[in-house]
């Protein structure tokens, strides 16, 4: 075998001060200032969460007020003016109460009437009024 007579290669030490990765403490770092931003964000996020579920038992309750308008719309005579009250939950558990009440009527072919009919939706749980809306039937006939 034959020996070679070059010198082997020097491999240079590693400098303390070379930048070759990220460190620990930088992560340690990095994690904190994540932290401390996703806490500043939970109150933002419950409040938008908290303002989604009041949006739609407003929703629901328009939906409800505006059923029951329709209900009274197709009403033309005195005798089917029906008032109604009732029970219903939204699809968020929140019961609504529907209550809608008829002016007076009493029309006669000469003088027909604009009578009033309040639709009023509250929250059964809190007593709030979460809607309420007014309008005028036209009635012709007793």
């Amino acid at each position: 075998m034959e020996q070679s007579n070059t010198a082997p290669s020097v491999i240079p030490k590693r400098q303390w001060g070379a930048e070759d990765g990220v460190g620990i403490i930088e992560i340690v770092i990095a994690l904190l200032l994540l932290a401390i931003l996703a806490v500043s964000l939970v109150p933002v996020l419950l409040n938008g969460l908290k303002q989604a579920t009041s949006n739609a038992t407003l929703a629901t309750a328009t939906q409800l007020a505006n059923d029951e308008l329709e209900r009274a719309r197709s009403w033309v005579k005195c005798s089917e003016l029906d008032p109604a009250s009732l029970t219903v939950t939204d699809a968020r558990g929140v019961q609504l109460t529907l209550t809608s009440t008829v002016g007076s009527c009493s029309p006669s072919p000469e003088n027909p009437v604009s009578v009033p009919v309040q639709v009023t939706v509250t929250r059964l749980d809190t007593g709030v009024v979460v809607t309420s809306t007014t309008t005028y039937l036209f009635i012709t006939e007793s």
